[in-house]
């Protein structure tokens, strides 16, 4: 649409990404375009690389109070922050622009009140005001049209919106799904009766990945998490993840690995081929018939088993980001997607789900059905899902 430049923006935890993005109609659906602007945070002489967060429990007891007392450090770490972002978007932008500019984001984090800032950040600076100050510093720049970014979403939210517009999401043609991206972290999200719900929405009944635990000591989280896995590896040859990271050994290289015959590398992935599969099948079971045995991080906490949603069926499951790269390469089929899809159709066919259940998931021969798991097409879906948010917000005001 020509009266409006579309910008959609994923602030990781190290850089920030920003593109343009086209509105296609008949049926409505967005189109990421290029370039992809990246901007590391260190690349601004404000950051630190020897800043530390202060300490959890003081941030949760301050955001509980509503008081969020910056520290001198976490002031000059936001600065670093706001300067890259204002870098990646003035590139982006160029000089001399008329249009409204609508511009969504999404940040890792615990957001304020009003959603425009950050009060809990566990590997970076609070920023409780961050929006007030980027809007700022963009106008004087002179980039004075503009629309207030109506608040900072949740990355994980914004991949499931992502998949359900993007012109290539992985959420078009279904009315339920679910949305599985590895990163440092994990996303989840979720396409219930057609609308995106977020996580959050579902608390009772359902658990974010991280709050699950796969044993005693270990969460799904750490098993299959990019950072996590990479750890995990580095333990059993002996090497810390700062040599890992110097070696530049992180999950593909694993694949390889294991492609070339390294026992350990084969361990390895046939760990993260086992826990995705009972992940996948705690979340087909939770859907259907809810799952209060869930072993969660909180002790205290437990799920209940009626929802809203109850009986129903995942129509797709996506595998988005570093684990839907290795999904989708050929080479690496037998390590995981076969290992996968052997796995949870065993555990879905030996179970007691209802028959009806168990029939929409698995063929006449009890095999999963080869079309409920695929990868992600989206490179940038947090990005995308975040202009699709703020060009909604757009439309209604």
């Amino acid at each position: 649409m020509d009266e409006i430049i579309l910008i959609g923006i994923d602030g990781g935890a190290s850089k920030v990404l920003v593109h343009k993005v086209d509105i296609l109609i008949n049926p409505m659906r967005f189109v990421a375009l290029k370039p992809f602007i990246e901007v590391t945070y260190n690349s601004s002489a404000a950051y630190s690389t020897k800043f530390k967060p202060i300490t959890l429990n003081r941030q949760l007891k301050e955001q509980k109070k509503g008081t969020v007392a910056q520290t001198k450090t976490e002031v000059a770490q936001e600065i670093a922050i706001i300067e890259s972002f204002s870098k990646a978007i003035r590139t982006l932008l160029g000089n001399n622009v008329t249009q409204d500019v609508v511009i969504g984001m999404g940040l890792p984090g615990l957001k304020t009140k009003n959603g425009r800032g950050i009060s809990v950040m566990a590997n970076g600076p609070r920023m409780p005001r961050f929006l007030n100050k980027l809007e700022k510093s963009l106008k004087a720049e002179g980039f004075t049209t503009l629309f207030p970014v109506h608040r900072i979403g949740s990355d994980a939210d914004y991949c499931g919106l992502g998949e359900r517009w993007g012109d290539d999401g992985g959420m078009r043609d279904v009315s339920s799904a679910y949305y599985f991206g590895v990163g440092t972290g994990i996303a989840d999200a979720m396409l219930l009766d057609g609308e995106n719900v977020p996580f959050d929405a579902c608390k009772p009944w359902i658990a974010k990945t991280w709050e699950m635990m796969a044993n005693e000591e270990e969460s799904y989280e750490n098993l299959l998490s990019a950072s996590g896995i990479q750890n995990q590896y580095g333990k059993m040859i002996g090497m810390t993840q700062e040599a890992m990271d110097k070696a530049e050994i992180y999950l593909w290289q694993i694949y390889e690995r294991a492609v070339d015959g390294e026992e350990t590398a084969l361990e390895m992935t046939e760990n993260i081929a086992r826990s995705l599969s009972e992940l996948f099948y705690h979340r087909i079971r939770t859907l259907a018939v809810g799952a209060p045995e869930t072993c969660l991080l909180e002790p205290s906490r437990t799920l209940e088993v009626e929802h809203e949603h109850l009986g129903k069926v995942f129509q797709k499951i996506v595998v988005g980001q570093r684990l839907g790269d290795i999904w989708e390469f050929k080479k690496f089929e037998p390590l995981l997607l076969d290992r996968v899809n052997q796995k949870l159709g065993r555990m879905i066919h030996s179970s007691d789900l209802p028959a009806e259940v168990k029939g929409l998931y698995l063929t006449k021969t009890n095999r999963l059905r080869d079309d409920l798991i695929v990868h992600s097409e989206l490179r940038h879906a947090p990005a995308l899902g975040a202009a699709v948010d703020a060009y909604l917000e757009w439309i209604e005001q």
